[in-house]
């Protein structure tokens, strides 16, 4: 995937993100709807930076935060890399929220968790829609 797509689906996703924040619909009551009670996010880059901050905000449990580049010093006390994957605790669902190699992520995801794994794009285009019925 080029620079150019991946940028746009950020911004879509962003803004599909923002206009069902600003609706008062929260990706935690989302979660909640469909009894997820912990997560853990592969990815801590622009849009994992702000679901963390959006679910800590609502006091969702983020049980891990993984990433590749992750180096300790993050602003999130739970980043861990992939090859920490045998510590962690299982959770109901993982979101993947990278716009690439998302396949092979959920692959490795696969290997420790039983619960659900999205992508955040998915995460967030259900709960947009979902958001837009309410």
């Amino acid at each position: 995937m080029n620079k150019e797509k991946k940028y746009r689906k950020n911004m879509k996703c962003l803004d599909q993100w923002l206009t069902a924040y600003e609706r008062g619909n929260y990706i935690s009551d989302y979660l909640k709807l469909y009894q997820i009670k912990n997560i853990g996010i592969y990815g801590y880059g622009i849009l994992g930076k702000h679901l963390v901050f959006e679910l800590r905000r609502k006091n969702f449990p983020i049980y891990w935060v993984m990433d590749r580049v992750a180096s300790g010093d993050e602003n999130h006390d739970q980043i861990v890399r992939p090859d920490d994957w045998k510590n962690l605790q299982d959770v109901d669902m993982a979101v993947i929220t990278t716009m690439i190699d998302v396949e092979e992520i959920e692959m490795f995801l696969m290997q420790f968790i039983s619960g659900k794994i999205l992508s955040v794009e998915e995460l967030i285009g259900n709960m947009y829609r979902w958001g837009s019925q309410r």
